[in-house]
């Protein structure tokens, strides 16, 4: 009933009637582990079922089921294997590879979506490959498509920080330079002694406090940034606007204090609502699904 290979081949005894001989089914070639766990799954034995799985247990009983056709219905007792491979502490080894095939062949959306995100998130920089070399078509077009994810996500990274920089490199401009209590391009009057008073240098303070806590906490420039995207974006996360005494702000300054504070708000907010996995749905359609995804995330919008 689950599987349409099953059903041919065990057709004899789909009636309910007795027969002289049980049917056989030939499968040496199949892991027996991985039958053991199928067999179970179909008849519901749970209690023979582990509580956790390895990864490439999961991977080998992922492409068992696709063989004999019956995924969705084994897809239904692997989440909480898939669950606890996710939340395992970080001394368990979790080949990217093999679970993330595992969730491909079961047709497990939310578990793609997460381990594809944590590949993105966790592999240093110079990793540019999920797969080794010899892997089939759909995992190079996997691993292509999860570096130039990478690759967008660190551009749209730059431009996040380049927001922070900018009020901090305005205050630095000819265009804001102003005397204390005179608007930018105005020259005070000379006082009796021939003084015209000095240079406001309140948003210069501010930008260079700024800049340097940025570079601080390798943020900026991008040659500090981590090894790995995650780190960036934890070290964004973990971010404290320092403390600046702005009390001989002038009406004429450009105010970097309150600007630098609402975009670090604005950083972080975008980063913590940003969806970084791969959508499955969207991945077996080969570009972006026509209809309704089942893992919710922004789609390109069409030209």
């Amino acid at each position: 009933m689950t599987s349409p290979i099953f059903n041919v081949a065990l057709a004899r005894t789909a009636t309910g009637r007795s027969v002289a001989k049980p049917t056989a089914l030939p499968v040496r070639d199949d892991d027996g582990d991985a039958m053991f766990l199928l067999c179970n799954i179909l008849h519901l034995r749970n209690d023979k079922l582990p509580s956790r799985l390895p990864a490439e247990a999961l991977y080998k009983l992922a492409a068992l089921a696709e063989k004999y056709k019956c995924a969705v219905a084994v897809g239904r007792a692997t989440i909480g294997w898939f669950d606890r491979l996710y939340h395992a502490s970080s001394q368990v080894y979790v080949d990217p590879c093999r679970i993330i095939e595992a969730a491909i062949l079961l047709d497990e959306p939310t578990f793609f979506a997460r381990f594809t995100e944590r590949w993105m998130l966790s592999e240093p920089f110079g990793n540019n490959s999920l797969v080794p070399a010899a892997a089939d078509a759909r995992m190079k077009r996997l691993s292509t498509e999860l570096c130039n994810r990478r690759t967008t996500l660190l551009a749209t990274i730059r431009a996040d920080i380049d927001l922070l920089i900018d009020p901090c490199s305005i205050a630095f401009s000819k265009t804001t330079e102003h005397y204390i209590d005179y608007a930018p391009g105005m020259t005070p009057d000379p006082d009796d002694q021939g003084r015209i008073g000095s240079l406001c240098r309140v948003d210069e303070g501010a930008a260079t406090l700024y800049l340097g806590a940025l570079r601080d906490e390798k943020i900026w420039p991008a040659m500090v940034w981590p090894a790995s995207l995650g780190g960036i974006i934890e070290t964004i996360r973990l971010f404290r606007v320092p403390e600046y005494d702005e009390c001989d702000k002038c009406d004429f300054c450009e105010g970097v204090k309150g600007k630098f504070g609402l975009l670090v708000t604005l950083v972080k907010k975008m980063h913590a609502e940003r969806v970084w996995g791969l959508c499955l749905d969207c991945f077996k359609a080969g570009g972006v699904n026509a209809g309704e995804c089942r893992y919710e995330h922004a789609k390109v919008k069409a030209a």
